[in-house]
């Protein structure tokens, strides 16, 4: 008997020894769910690193990094949430905070950001991104415009000694670029390209900036109730310009309808496109493209006014997390300044005014000085549901570029479509 009490004593120490650490090292699986594939991008490299420096300092934690298409990520998202899980941290794009909220995919976190010490380094205007009915859902994690994003090296050889400033300018500059230089009938180069995938994320944002342009809004609140912020003439001025530009003009070929953003940032990174509305992530491109040394910004062309998308992404902790303590210090870890700044260096723009405000971020004139002076004339997607909007507006304009509706007919469905789906909102 003694025997065995001894031999009951020894097996527990083992097991106070060595099993007991090695359970407590492995006791928090985080699951991370973003966009930032190691892969392709500088800055998510940097990011895993951040993951591995936390697990570092925090034995008891595995960060497990799942990264995806944007489309993907979104579908993953909702899909989850119908059978009860999702990730422990999820990336979103801003547009996506008040749908996600209304639908419980994600954690109302007010009380942690209230009570946070570095809640005042990020603008008003970027929690008022990840804000919904007045509640915080994440934290501003990217805070970036879109600029022109041209090559001036083939602007040299057709003459343009400035980038187009308004529509019409746009048109002509797009005009000239696209030559014919081998004699086969059709343009080397497409002199503008966009996107209008209807599994689209960025063609939405681009034809907003166009419709912003003409002095427009998406969407407003009138008496309580959301109408459109816009006219149909303004909607047809937006689809007549990329008409015009593939089927009149044809600077614009027939073969980018249906891209999706993945499919424009190639074709200019190869060099088969000489300009598009584009990120600061595009830095990223330049520095593996044969002519990226010849890249250049500028803002985007407009109709009546200045504007561009004022994209802020955010951060959220997963309303089926288990761990959402864990994943609340791994986000104000990732979101502090010093972990900010590794990050944000070369696909995107930083959020926190303090990294802003880096000399790094202000002696670099192409990728991060010109989208920093566009901020006064950014504008972002109201935090409403709208990703039946965001649809709407690319189907109307693949039957634009299919020959399918013409412009007057496409704005008029759009905005008969966007007033019907406004008024269901409360």
């Amino acid at each position: 008997m003694k025997r065995s009490c001894r031999y009951i004593g020894v097996v527990s120490l083992v097991l106070i020894l060595f099993v007991m650490p090695t359970l407590a090292a492995a006791q928090v699986s985080l699951e991370v769910w973003n966009d930032f594939n190691p892969a392709t991008s500088i800055d998510a490299r940097a990011l895993v690193e951040a993951y591995r420096e936390y697990e570092r300092l925090n034995p008891g934690v595995k960060i497990n990094h799942n990264t995806m298409t944007y489309a993907d990520l979104r579908q993953k998202a909702v899909v989850a949430n119908q059978a009860g899980t999702g990730p422990d941290v999820l990336h979103m794009l801003g547009e996506w905070v008040a749908e996600f909220s209304a639908l419980g995919i994600i954690e109302d976190i007010t009380d942690l950001v209230e009570n946070w010490e570095d809640k005042d380094q990020f603008p008003a205007s970027t929690w008022a991104v990840a804000t919904s009915q007045g509640r915080i859902y994440g934290i501003p994690s990217i805070a970036s415009t879109r600029a022109l994003v041209y090559r001036n090296d083939l602007f040299e050889e057709v003459g343009i000694a400035e980038p187009p400033v308004t529509w019409s300018d746009l048109r002509d500059v797009a005009k000239k670029l696209a030559v014919d230089r081998d004699g086969d009938g059709r343009a080397d180069v497409a002199g503008f390209a966009f996107c209008s995938s209807t599994d689209a994320v960025r063609g939405p944002q681009e034809f907003l900036v166009l419709l912003w342009s003409t002095g427009a809004e998406l969407a407003v609140q009138t008496d309580g109730k959301w109408v459109p912020g816009f006219t149909v003439d303004q909607v047809r001025d937006v689809y007549q310009l990329l008409y015009d530009m593939m089927h009149v003009d044809k600077s614009v070929p027939e073969y980018i309808r249906g891209w999706e953003y993945n499919d424009l940032d190639q074709a200019f990174e190869v060099g088969t496109v000489a300009m598009c509305q584009n990120g600061a992530w595009m830095a990223n491109r330049a520095t593996r493209s044969a002519t990226g040394e010849h890249w250049r910004t500028a803002a985007v062309p407009y109709q009546k006014v200045p504007a561009t998308y004022m994209e802020v992404k955010v951060e959220a902790i997963g309303a089926h997390s288990a761990n959402k303590a864990e994943a609340w210090n791994l986000l104000s870890y990732l979101m502090s300044k010093d972990q900010m700044y590794s990050f944000t260096k070369y696909d995107n723009l930083p959020s926190r005014s303090d990294v802003m405000a880096l000399p790094y971020y202000q002696e670099n004139e192409i990728w991060c000085k010109t989208f920093l002076e566009l901020v006064p004339h950014g504008k972002v997607i109201p935090s409403i549901p709208l990703s039946q909007v965001f649809l709407s507006s690319m189907e109307y304009l693949q039957a634009v570029l299919y020959k399918l509706a013409t412009p007057e007919q496409a704005a008029q469905g759009f905005y008969d479509d966007t007033a019907a789906y406004l008024s269901t909102l409360r």
